[in-house]
């Protein structure tokens, strides 16, 4: 802001380091924003430069632009002002001043011809507002997010152009039901539409859209056609590229070309967040992926969760309302402060680093897609989980040089999952996508139930398909920006509530839920369990039995229709029993990362679920004795059941 003033907080400069108090004012200066600390001794002023807000204030063309369009705005809104406000003002003074306006002002005044002065206000106004559409349009036809600087300074920019796409959008649905013949055709460019403009607005637009996107029950496939772009996102490309690489570290183009050689200022790939580039390690000449933030997140993402905040409370405040979401216990703010978390820590790339570490040493993944020497992970017997290396990779991640915003892994080229042409043209047969589908359900079983540690986005932008030397197609993720963490306990729960909907189980899935947390205090049991046995006996609930015995996984006698109706006796309404449950936030992403697995699921093999796919990785996840014990003690039951 223009001016001086006074601040005082608590500034982390790195992480890792200790906390310190600070007072002071802070200036626009010839060079930047210019923090002056206040104290009783001498201390010299710290400058940062403003480029890394995509502005440059010590140009005088900049400067003057600023002040043109600040003058334009300013006369823009008083000319609405006087629009809106004229004529209750005239009528009042006609009415109250009458007698207090001389004859020669009144004459005057009456000799004015207002309906052109205001017809000329209009044109004005209509014309400055299409020259700034045009403009916005223009830029935006190079690059897609050339606006998000604008929005982040502007946000009521970015509001008008939502309810102007959402406003659009209604349109076309209705015009979509009007002119049937032609629905198809509406209901695709209408995608299409929505997807180019959710990439115009930002990053949390872009995201909801990708979520979208994944679930073809959710739009019909016209819609999901036309929104596929958004997984793949437009990039700044030449000289920008570069400007933005340097951005990235500390000590600008100087410090970047020491690190780096070879950089290729043409993106390979581009997300909602940053783009990716190659170039070459210097000091190991390792052929290396650079992944590059863009610039304004941070304001951006202060803005929209400001804005998600207040109406997340406005929904919680409504009567009726309570403390549920979709009827489970829980708080749409709480949801929202959970989401934010999870989202300041994606664009923090040393997060990103740290989680993609993990993730291989959980696996058992190192440099070049070879096994590890150990994989950190144990099966529930505590044993060593074998390497994923022959169905799974990574890149490996050079953690010593990445920064906030720049990330540095090894380069892994691949195919994206969902690209039939390209898999079918590298030798990739349908048994083959259906072994990768089952992989993708095999890496989440073992991330929800021995990592205790998921990624949430495993979206198609994020996973690819990497052909072997011997043929052989594995999987390649991406991506771990979003992750999120899951209890033992938890863990536990999850594994447990699989193998009850396997077996159509009641009594196991009881069991499952209160260890994963989520039945309230006073949860009425019998009306639970009454559900429960509803849904089994429904098929509300179930897993695919044909394919686990297709398979090979050898199932359970299921438990008895007449047990299950006897079991529901008690059941309730189903609102009633949903306030029963509560929603701790960890389920919520692993909601979201099966809802978004199903979609690339399907697009690989069309009977996918990831209990079906997965059933048969359960013997690894709890260790073949622990596996035999388990199954024993099931026959019995079931013995024990049936006499």
């Amino acid at each position: 802001q223009q001016g001086a003033f006074s601040f005082q907080g608590t500034l982390n400069a790195a992480p890792n380091t200790r906390r310190t108090q600070w007072s002071g004012d802070l200036r626009k200066g010839g060079g930047g924003v210019e923090y002056h600390q206040r104290s009783s001794t001498s201390v010299p002023m710290m400058r940062m430069p403003l480029f890394s807000l995509g502005t440059s204030s010590s140009s005088p063309v900049a400067q003057t632009k600023r002040k043109r369009g600040r003058l334009i705005q300013a006369l823009s809104s008083f000319l609405v002002f006087s629009f809106i406000t004229f004529p209750f003002s005239m009528s009042q003074a006609r009415a109250s001043t009458t007698t207090l306006v001389p004859p020669q002002v009144k004459s005057v005044v009456s000799k004015v011809p207002w309906k052109r002065v205001l017809q000329a206000v209009g044109a004005m106004i209509a014309v400055s507002s299409s020259i700034q559409t045009y403009n916005v349009k223009k830029r935006q036809a190079k690059l897609a997010t050339s606006e998000w600087g604008r929005y982040a300074n502007y946000p009521m920019a970015r509001g008008r152009a939502t309810m102007w796409l959402f406003t659009q959008q209604m349109v076309m649905v209705l015009l979509s039901k009007l002119v049937w013949f032609k629905s198809s055709e509406i209901r695709t460019y209408a995608g299409e539409h929505l997807a180019n403009n959710l990439l115009k607005l930002g990053p949390l637009y872009i995201k909801l859209g990708q979520i979208i996107s994944s679930r073809p029950n959710l739009l019909g496939k016209e819609w999901i056609d036309g929104m596929s772009i958004l997984q793949d996102n437009p990039a700044t490309t030449g000289d920008d590229a570069l400007e933005l690489a340097y951005s990235t570290v500390d000590g600008g183009k100087e410090e970047f070309d020491k690190l780096f050689s070879d950089f290729d200022s043409t993106p390979l790939a581009a997300a909602s967040l940053g783009q990716v580039h190659r170039a070459k390690l210097r000091s190991t000449g390792d052929e290396v992926a650079l992944k590059l933030q863009r610039p304004f997140l941070r304001q951006i993402y202060d803005q929209d969760l400001a804005v998600l905040i207040k109406v997340a409370s406005f929904f919680d405040n409504l009567p009726g309302s309570g403390k549920n979401v979709g009827g489970v216990a829980s708080s749409w703010t709480k949801i929202v402060e959970d989401t934010e978390t999870i989202l300041y820590r994606e664009i923090d790339y040393r997060d990103e680093a740290s989680n993609s570490v993990r993730f291989a040493n959980d696996f058992g993944l190192a440099l070049g897609g070879r096994p590890a020497s150990n994989c950190t992970a144990k099966t529930k017997a505590g044993e060593a989980l074998p390497s994923a290396a022959d169905w799974l990779r990574t890149p490996h991640i050079f953690e010593d040089v990445c920064t906030e915003r720049l990330l540095v892994m090894e380069f892994v080229p691949s195919i994206k999952i969902t690209d039939t042409q390209k898999l079918e043209k590298a030798g990739v047969s349908e048994d083959d996508k259906i072994d990768l589908a089952d992989a993708l359900a095999r890496a989440y079983l073992r991330q929800f139930c021995c990592n205790c540690f998921f990624s949430t986005d495993p979206h198609a932008g994020n996973l690819g398909v990497e052909v072997m030397d011997n043929g052989k197609p594995r999987l390649v993720m991406y991506d771990f920006g979003q992750a999120a963490s899951l209890t033992p306990k938890q863990a536990d729960g999850i594994l447990e509530i699989i193998e009850a909907i396997i077996d159509m189980n009641v009594d196991r899935s009881m069991d499952a839920f209160e260890k994963m947390g989520v039945l309230v205090d006073g949860a009425d049991l019998k009306k639970v369990r009454a559900k429960i046995a509803e849904n089994y006996r429904t098929g509300k609930v179930k897993a695919n039995r044909k394919k686990l015995r297709r398979k090979g996984y050898e199932l359970k006698e299921k438990t008895s229709v007449a047990s299950l109706e006897a079991d529901e006796a008690d059941k309730g309404r189903d609102t009633e029993v949903m306030s029963f449950f509560t929603l701790p936030a960890e389920y919520a992403f692993v909601a979201r990362a099966l809802s978004q697995m199903d979609g690339v699921g399907k697009s690989l093999d069309s009977e996918f679920d990831f209990i079906s796919n997965g059933a048969p990785y359960i013997v690894e996840i709890k260790g073949a004795n622990e596996y035999l014990k388990d199954e024993v003690t099931k026959f019995f039951d079931n013995l024990f059941q049936r006499f």
